[in-house]
């Protein structure tokens, strides 16, 4: 196994422990993570975080990588952790596109799961947009 696929099941298995604990109920989390899919899928003209996810390019893959990069140093800085960890969180889902090994499989679809559950929380709240780095 490669360093970067121990690294991505580490951080994963991380993310969904925290997911079983108090993170599947924390509001302000979800609220993050659903605002922003829900924008990013917008704007690129998709229906929802899994189509966008689907038809993103090798350029698109990189660029949104990056954009979560970005976006998560200026949450660090700003002292935002639940940004942070709404950042980590959808860049472990778009890392999972690529990712082979069967026993991620049950990991990666709850973490989707939860994502899409977000996105749908947001849409039927009515939440247009939120800003994302601004410190809560």
């Amino acid at each position: 196994m490669h360093e970067r696929d121990t690294v991505f099941r580490d951080r994963l298995i991380q993310v969904l422990s925290g997911l079983r604990g108090t993170g599947r109920k924390d509001a302000e989390l979800r609220k993050l993570i659903g605002a922003y899919v829900m924008r990013m899928a917008r704007e690129a003209g998709v229906r929802d975080w899994a189509d966008l996810k689907e038809r993103a390019d090798g350029s698109t893959y990189d660029s949104m990588l990056k954009l979560f990069q970005t976006q998560s140093a200026a949450a660090s800085k700003s002292g935002d952790a639940k940004a942070v960890r709404a950042f980590e969180m959808l860049a472990l889902s778009l890392i999972a596109r690529r990712q082979t090994q069967a026993d991620l499989v049950p990991g990666v679809e709850q973490l989707d799961k939860f994502i899409a559950n977000c996105a749908a929380a947001v849409r039927r709240a009515g939440i247009i947009s939120i800003p994302i780095t601004a410190k809560r």
